[in-house]
């Protein structure tokens, strides 16, 4: 006699729906429910009415689930009078819409009609997001190649100095000689770098010019007959110089314009040529057009602290030489607590100030030998206790 056992499956057993995808959405919607319930007592509540209130529904889940439900009752308040819209996506989907890389989401979402959002759609705008941010990621590793480090740095009274960034090696090999010098010579920091640049300057120095004359000898060497006197001439000059760059300026930039005379026949050459030497302006001169054109061209605030703070030398001088016009618009850019520290350094309150590409600002006072650091949250209320200060003072 064969017994057969009657084996029922699990949707037959709990009386269920055997589609999954519907306890999900099932499950989605009831969360919704619970999230924008419980941010709306959240935000209308007072926080001993709003804890009543949990203990009266008998809340009993923790604060972290609390904290996730209240997330994403903040963040999908655009479906609260249809969440349904986000039943086909699962919960930990939408905590992750919540995340301050994908909120961006949240936007592009909501112009879904009803029934047309699906948990494809979301996962495809999530994935596009993260190669976004990827993208963005390594741009800002990149190395702006047309932005070059500045090391000068100017003092209220008009002098400036050079600071070098931070020195990062894995065997430390900088740092180790030059305590070595330090201590077993008695040298200080600031004469071990002079010499070390200036040996190192006139090491690469020498090499240019080495280079520079071995390839003129090979080429009148090699191919005589196909270059023209202008440009023989044009070497002889640029050799000249050279031999001569211990009198020039160390930011003094020469520059030979050579004008070329066209031949009387095909054999012989005319030897006669006009030489149009021109000075360029000097390094800080350059600097200053620069900073001129970067403050130009400038259409928010970011773009022109990054400007000031990459040429801080000739800050003031690139400033002067704006007309009032772009002056006013530049004016117009400014935020409160900059044109605050403006009045305050015109009134005497202040020396002078700069800012750094964090946000904060170091500021000069009298009777202090260094910068006093404010935080940009900090400006106002730092200067009016300044104004308090002066008055007392008074």
């Amino acid at each position: 006699m064969t017994i057969t056992l009657a084996s029922a499956t699990y949707a037959q057993q709990h009386q269920l729906n055997p589609n999954p995808t519907a306890h999900i959405e099932t499950s989605t919607l009831e969360y919704l429910h619970t999230a924008f319930l419980l941010y709306e007592y959240k935000t209308n509540y007072s926080k001993r009415d709003y804890k009543i209130q949990l203990e009266i529904c008998g809340w009993n889940k923790g604060s972290f689930e609390e904290k996730r439900a209240l997330k994403i009752g903040q963040y999908f308040q655009d479906f609260v009078s249809c969440p349904q819209q986000l039943a086909p996506i699962p919960v930990t989907i939408l905590l992750k819409l919540c995340s301050k890389e994908y909120r961006p989401i949240l936007d592009l979402i909501t112009n879904y009609p009803p029934g047309g959002l699906t948990c494809e759609i979301v996962l495809n705008l999530i994935e596009e997001r993260k190669a976004l941010i990827k993208a963005q990621k390594e741009q800002e590793l990149k190395p702006k190649e047309e932005e070059k480090p500045v090391i000068w740095r100017r003092v209220p009274s008009g002098a400036r100095y050079c600071q070098f960034p931070p020195v990062w090696e894995d065997d430390e090999r900088t740092g180790v000689l030059t305590q070595r010098l330090i201590d077993e010579h008695g040298m200080i920091p600031q004469t071990i770098l002079r010499e070390a640049v200036a040996d190192y300057y006139e090491k690469i120095m020498q090499a240019t010019e080495q280079s520079q004359t071995e390839t003129s000898e090979s080429i009148f060497v090699t191919e005589p007959e196909t270059f023209s006197s202008s440009e023989i001439l044009a070497v002889e000059i640029s050799e000249a110089i050279q031999d001569d760059s211990s009198i020039v300026e160390p930011e003094q930039i020469v520059t030979h314009e050579i004008e070329e005379v066209s031949t009387h026949d095909n054999h012989q050459e005319d030897n006669s040529l006009t030489d149009n030497v021109t000075v360029a302006p000097n390094a800080e001169e350059q600097e200053t057009l620069v900073l001129i054109e970067k403050l130009e061209a400038a259409t928010s605030y970011y773009q022109i602290r990054s400007a000031l703070y990459r040429h801080q030398s000739v800050k003031d001088k690139a400033i002067e030489q704006l007309s009032e016009a772009e002056k006013s618009r530049i004016e117009e850019l400014l935020p409160l607590q900059v044109k605050a520290l403006n009045k305050a350094r015109e009134s005497n309150l202040i020396l002078d100030y700069y800012e750094l590409e964090t946000g904060s600002f170091q500021i000069f006072i009298e009777g202090e030998d260094r910068p006093v650091s404010v935080s940009k949250s900090s400006v106002l209320s730092w200067l009016k206790e300044q104004e308090r200060i002066n008055s007392i003072t008074v």
